[in-house]
């Protein structure tokens, strides 16, 4: 009885109590004109309250020209030596702010870019000189050229605010070091394999770090970077860069073009109204920042859920590598998307700025595993080719079986087709004749003498086999231009001198077909293709080289 008769005084002491005075209240006026000083009597549009101290008020105002007047009351009396400030957080387009402290005269605050608070990475910091007296009124005039997403405003102490800039530095430098090292690691593979798709990657790996960078403000104290940070374009220009990499390296990664060929040219549309939309920018640039941000913003939400449903196609296609890609792109694209969605002011999303940075860090780490994991296994497959024994007894060079495995291997699915790569088919003209003169001793002394000579030609990552009798493999990763030039070395090599065995001088010359590889192209089709041009090039005559064309055209080159 006695419990319970305390308990009813405990409840109607709290019923009692005051209600705890409000830590801030925000209301936004509504004005006709661009006022330079606070309007009286003008109607409020909006109000929004924090109830605690640490807490913020959060808010987002569309595109309006005149801006808008603030009016910040506080129910709470802040003394003039407690150290508390007012802080607001928002885009730079709302440049200088004009503020009226409470119980104070008019200033004007520049963001910490332009010469705030140092201690400030983004945003502004407005002071209470005279503290918050009761019944103080404070004034804020915005400028209102661009949406106002995200606008955030709380009260801090200057420690509280100097641990939360430095802890938030701290996040974002390590951020951009994580993802600037595999960038650096992908531009390695990319020199070792010369393969696009780790290029690709660590361009976007590059552009997404920096752009993340800028965002949180802390290039302005950079070296380098500092300059970037100033203009909001070069962060649009960044984010779009990094969007036009995703989708090239998404499109080899989830071997589209093998798998879901039109869904491919999909996403290649895709990629070229990003490429436009970035050069509207370059061209335009400050005339377009009050609508530019729009059309970026809407591309990446369309490309988001696309780049989602496509992954899911692939993995269930059986593309290798789409596990990875949904188990690492998935919760980025959602933070991007939020982030979008935030810029647009469709909805309030604070959290997406550095759950982006962490998420693109994992992100960055599984893919880039990914990638390590196939750069190794192709390397494996190279070095089991040339390690094989399974060679030619004659010359030493790989056999024919072996060669078309290992462009099977890399044709095959998980392989993301490898880089671009001639495949040379090399005929010594009149072996046969050779071998009815000189005898069959002489004919396979000349065989080992012709490999040696063209060994001499290629380079370390080249590979040779010996087909059939008289005739070799060659497979050169390199582009179209590069090959050509590599098949007419290999005809000067045999044009310029003769083979001296057994006392015998003995001139030789070769006819050389050649085909371009292409993607989701079979080994045999590709086989068929430089058969019909070696056909080719032994009707041109003598050191001819023909070079097949994608749809199995050949055309040849006689000898000069």
């Amino acid at each position: 009885m006695r419990i319970g008769l305390w308990a009813l005084l405990i409840a109607l002491a709290c019923a009692c109590l005051p209600a705890a005075a409000q830590s801030l209240k925000v209301e936004v006026l509504l004005t006709d004109t661009d006022l330079q000083a606070p309007p009286v009597g003008a109607p409020v549009i909006r109000q929004l309250v924090a109830e605690r101290p640490e807490e913020s008020i959060r808010f987002s105002l569309p595109r309006r020209n005149e801006g808008y007047w603030l009016r910040l009351t506080s129910q709470r009396a802040i003394g003039k030596y407690e150290g508390q400030l007012l802080v607001l957080r928002g885009p730079r387009a709302m440049g200088p702010l004009l503020y009226y402290p409470p119980g104070a005269g008019p200033r004007e605050v520049e963001d910490a870019e332009h010469g705030g608070v140092p201690l400030m990475r983004r945003g502004w910091v407005l002071a209470l000189p005279n503290g918050w007296p009761p019944s103080s009124v404070a004034y804020l005039r915005i400028k209102g050229r661009a949406a106002m997403s995200e606008i955030r405003l709380s009260f801090a102490s200057i420690p509280d605010l100097a641990r939360q800039e430095r802890g938030d530095a701290r996040f974002m430098a390590a951020a951009f070091t994580a993802m600037m090292l595999m960038a650096v690691a992908m531009v390695g593979v990319w020199v070792a394999f010369r393969d696009f798709v780790y290029l690709g990657y660590g361009a976007y790996l590059a552009c997404i770090a920096t752009y993340l960078l800028l965002l949180s403000g802390d290039a302005s104290e950079m070296w380098g970077l500092a300059g970037l940070a100033s203009e909001p374009a070069i962060g649009w220009a960044l984010a779009t860069l990094a969007t036009i990499f995703q989708l090239g390296f998404s499109l080899r990664f989830l071997d589209l073009p093998r798998l879901m060929p039109r869904t491919a040219w999909v996403l290649r549309a895709i990629q070229w109204a990003n490429m436009f939309w970035l050069l509207v920018l370059v061209i335009m640039r400050e005339h377009s920042y009050g609508w530019w941000y729009i059309g970026g913003n809407l591309l990446l939400l369309l490309g988001v859920p696309l780049m989602l449903v496509i992954a899911v196609a692939a993995w269930r296609k059986g593309a290798p590598y789409a596990g990875y890609y949904l188990l690492g792109w998935t919760p980025m694209l959602v933070f991007a998307a939020a982030l979008a969605a935030n810029a647009l002011g469709l909805r309030d999303a604070e959290w997406a700025e550095r759950g982006l940075a962490l998420t693109a860090v994992l992100e960055s780490a599984v893919l880039a595993l990914a990638l390590s994991q196939h750069a190794a296994n192709r390397h494996r497959i190279l070095l089991l080719a040339r390690q094989s024994v399974e060679r030619d007894p004659l010359t030493g060079a790989l056999n024919a079986q072996v060669l078309e495995q290992m462009l099977e291997a890399w044709s095959s699915p998980g392989s993301l087709n490898v880089n671009t790569y001639g495949l040379l088919l090399v005929d010594l003209d009149g072996f046969g004749e050779v071998n009815a003169r000189y005898g069959r001793a002489v004919g396979d002394a000349l065989l080992q003498q012709a490999l040696a000579r063209m060994r001499g030609v290629l380079r370390p990552d080249d590979t040779i086999a010996r087909m059939a009798g008289d005739c070799f493999g060659i497979v050169s990763e390199c582009e179209r231009v590069e090959c050509e030039l590599l098949a007419r070395r290999l005809a000067d090599t045999f044009a310029e001198r003769p083979f001296r065995i057994d006392g015998h001088e003995i001139t030789m010359s070769v006819s050389i077909g050649l085909a371009i590889s292409q993607r989701g192209e079979q080994v045999a089709e590709l086989f068929e293709r430089v058969r019909q041009a070696l056909r080719s090039a032994t009707v041109a005559g003598r050191n001819a080289v023909s070079v097949a064309q994608a749809r199995d055209v050949a055309t040849a080159v006689p000898a000069e």
